[in-house]
């Protein structure tokens, strides 16, 4: 939920600027890691499941960035994009591994 939370604050915050898409995307993903790791106090088990659930999500947050950057028009689209993308990655963040574990393993 904070993750989604901070996606969000995150797409309201930069709606008025040009983004670097896949670099934002990129350290949100970062931010990700450390948050996780932060509460549930112990590193990510590092495999190819774990990769692949992240890029998935990465994929999913750089079309966020790129819909709010590209049809964001005023701030009220602005938040209406920004509670649909964080609404989805918190679903996506809850799946993600379920999604691509049949094509991993």
């Amino acid at each position: 939920m904070l993750e989604a939370f901070v996606l969000a604050f995150w797409l309201i915050w930069s709606s008025e600027r040009d983004m670097s898409i896949l670099t934002e995307s990129l350290v949100f993903m970062f931010l990700v890691m450390v948050m996780r790791g932060l509460i549930s106090f112990q590193a990510p088990e590092i495999n190819s499941l774990w990769f692949a659930s992240m890029s998935l999500q990465w994929a999913y947050v750089g079309l966020v960035f790129w819909l709010v950057n590209r049809f964001s028009t005023n701030f009220s689209t602005t938040l209406l994009y920004a509670a649909a993308g964080a609404g989805g990655y918190y679903w996506l963040a809850m799946n993600a591994t379920k999604w691509v574990q049949p094509y991993v393993s």
